[in-house]
């Protein structure tokens, strides 16, 4: 499939331009006569571009709410499409959008156009597009992926910032680190050991040290750059993510916010994916795929397995062993109550407010911590410093 760019004229007899995926010039023209449109050029884009990168999540809410917002207002989705592709500004949306249009004119369900694109669309989005095609309630499916991406969005957000402020000291720290090492202590350092006199150890290889970095300054910092750079991208990728996820995750108070953003995650999806009228072993499945922690991840296999069997959810849940007894009580009285969908909701809501408090007294920790390793590098530099001024003195003294 390509790209191409069009030049038509309305029913008005007004001119408008853009762009359409097609097999081929001809069945473009097919298609902008179906939608009473007289062609004048097709052109191919030089280069048919395959649809890579990401899509911001914010983007993605205000897909889904439009796309509820269509759906409700009686307009059909290939109209829809064509809405939203002259309203984004984000090429990879409008690329995707592009694509999903072509699919639709093609008679492909919506689910199946998305399934194709799973670095934007994950299961439980699929899942719950399909079940909505299904129930032919597609709008009410919509807003209910609404509201479970902006849960997501927020939980994450509510982390970063909450990690913000340590940042802020970390960066600070390497920059004053930085300044002082490779600006400011050398020329101190040349100052005193131009008066040969006897310097303690520490001091006589920090200014050693200092002073041969100092000759390759721009070169040493530009390294440092692209190292940061390279972690920063390292840790962005899936695989970064499992890296430093097994490398914190044995530490009490990382596992314990783990678990609680693990729970939160689980009870929300699960209770849309229900609402949505997936079918339980499914999208009990598909909400423990989502689980990051090891040994939820692989109770995955062990639970749906008794499920399958004709036990109930809860008991499924307690021979796990791993899950709080708060969990396991809430789904055993939606069972029993047939109010499954609104227990999870009100545990999700309950873990995400714990997610948010573990990560305030976790950071709560962090920043004494921080200000007391800047505290010792800075003093660790002022005494090798002070260290050489106290030899002047004691030596200008005997002169005396």
């Amino acid at each position: 499939m390509a790209t191409f760019n069009y030049k038509v004229i309305k029913s008005d007899n007004s001119l408008e331009t853009g762009t359409i995926s097609a097999k081929d010039k001809k069945e473009v023209a097919e298609m902008l006569k179906r939608k009473k449109l007289k062609p004048i050029s097709i052109s191919q884009e030089r280069k048919s571009k395959n649809l890579t990168g990401n899509i911001p999540t914010i983007d993605k809410i205000n897909f889904v709410r439009h796309l509820s917002t269509i759906l409700k207002s009686g307009i059909s989705l290939s109209e829809g499409m064509i809405i939203l592709q002259e309203e984004t500004k984000n090429p990879v949306m409008k690329k995707l959008l592009l694509d999903v249009s072509y699919g639709l004119d093609q008679g492909q369900q919506l689910s199946t156009i998305f399934a194709k694109y799973p670095n934007i669309f994950n299961n439980v989005f699929i899942t719950l597009t399909a079940a909505g095609e299904v129930s032919g309630n597609l709008a009410e499916t919509f807003k209910y992926l609404e509201k479970e991406i902006r849960s997501e969005y927020d939980l994450s957000q509510k982390i970063k910032g909450a990690l913000l402020y340590p940042s802020i000291i970390f960066i600070a720290m390497l920059g004053i680190s930085i300044l002082m090492f490779f600006f400011i202590l050398p020329q101190i350092a040349k100052v005193f050991t131009s008066m040969k006199l006897p310097l303690p150890t520490f001091t006589r290889i920090l200014f050693q040290s200092s002073i041969i970095a100092s000759q390759y300054t721009w070169i040493i910092i530009s390294g440092i750059i692209v190292f940061l750079i390279g972690i920063f991208l390292f840790l962005k990728s899936e695989k970064g993510k499992k890296t430093i996820l097994g490398i914190i995750s044995p530490l009490p108070f990382i596992k314990n916010i783990l678990k609680q953003v693990d729970l939160a995650r689980f009870t929300r999806i699960f209770s849309t994916l229900i609402k949505s009228a997936v079918p339980i072993t499914e999208a009990l499945d598909i909400s423990l795929s989502t689980m990051t922690w090891k040994n939820y991840q692989n109770l995955n296999k062990k639970i749906g397995e008794q499920i399958k069997k004709g036990k109930n959810i809860a008991t499924a849940f307690k021979s796990a062993e791993d899950f709080p007894v708060i969990l396991i009580q809430m789904i055993a009285a939606g069972e029993k109550s047939g109010s499954l969908d609104t227990n999870l909701e009100d545990l999700s809501k309950f873990y995400a407010q714990e997610v948010e408090e573990s990560v305030k007294k976790a950071t709560t920790l962090l920043e004494p911590m921080l200000m007391l390793i800047v505290g010792i590098g800075v003093g660790g530099i002022i005494l090798s410093i002070i260290s050489p001024l106290y030899s002047v003195v004691g030596s200008l003294q005997e002169v005396r």
